[in-house]
């Protein structure tokens, strides 16, 4: 294990989301301009988490890019911190770090790709039980075009969107996390030169903790779902309907809802972080077996 540096992840989070509102903002003003409507709504999720962000007029694009550029960094330096405030003691056990973590890109796509498809068809079945009022589809129309129901071609086209998303996210993790890397690792082996090689430690074992990554996941999704509240309490929106699959007692925003609804999405953000980092462990033994990890 090893410290994490917020600047990577931050700078990873910003090319992500930055681009995704770019494309989803992008994409739904041609489709307008050409008559075609009912296709694309994920502009509408930035609409539910955005603050000021009210449509597509130039100027709502304008703030919600500032937006989502600077909250991008914001979420970097929270979450990061977080992780690394409860992983302090593992990282302090090793005096020197001489190897750095590279984030194989095909590792982490196969962990998105299988760990997402797993928790999207788990989350179909789940619509198939439960009441209409608990079903995720509403999310779903959201964050996959072309995806109308419960129903087997919307299943392909959600596998479908899971392998893109996984792509893009896998690429621009990789490529940004294992840049900032090499650099560190170019300071290190300077300081290294001018150190005693006695105090140089090289262990064997996991990258990142499961328990403390499920926690930084945690604060993220609470800080979601924070925006989300703000933006039903100022903007007179109602958005019950995407949060009561997730939150089945949250009808409105109440200062006891709203608290519950913290707890619980930090609890939904950090049982997704930690079994996440466990598929993204068990991949990274078989793509890389001989990989020494810090």
């Amino acid at each position: 294990m090893k410290k994490l540096e917020p600047y990577p992840i931050a700078s990873a989070l910003f090319y992500i989301f930055t681009v995704f509102y770019v494309v989803c903002i992008g994409v739904k003003l041609i489709l307008g301009s050409l008559g075609i409507d009912g296709f694309w709504h994920m502009h509408k999720i930035w609409e539910i988490i955005l603050p000021w962000f009210g449509g597509l007029d130039s100027l709502s694009i304008i703030i919600g890019l500032l937006e989502v550029s600077l909250g991008s960094y914001l979420i970097g330096y929270i979450v990061v911190p977080a992780y690394n405030l409860l992983a302090r003691k593992k990282v302090s056990e090793h005096k020197i770090e001489v190897k750095p973590v590279i984030v194989r890109f095909k590792t982490l796509f196969l962990t998105f790709v299988v760990y997402v498809s797993i928790l999207f068809t788990l989350c179909l079945i789940y619509d198939l039980i439960v009441p209409a009022e608990y079903q995720m589809l509403g999310l779903w129309k959201l964050l996959i075009p072309g995806f109308t129901g419960l129903n087997f071609i919307s299943y392909l086209v959600g596998i479908g969107a899971i392998l893109i998303y996984s792509a893009y996210t896998a690429f621009i993790f990789s490529k940004t996390l294992n840049f900032f890397e090499k650099s560190e690792l170019k300071k290190s082996e300077k300081e290294l030169a001018s150190q005693d090689n006695s105090s140089v430690e090289v262990s064997r074992g996991k990258k990142y903790d499961e328990k403390y990554f499920g926690v930084a996941t945690g604060v993220f999704a609470a800080a979601i779902f924070i925006l989300a509240a703000i933006k039903m309490i100022f903007g007179g929106e109602d958005y019950s309907v995407l949060i009561k699959p997730f939150i089945p007692f949250f009808n409105s925003v109440s200062l006891i809802n709203t608290i519950g609804g913290i707890a619980v999405s930090f609890l939904w953000g950090w049982v997704m972080g930690y079994f996440f980092m466990v598929f993204y462990h068990w991949f990274d033994k078989r793509v890389s077996p001989k990989q020494i990890n810090d």
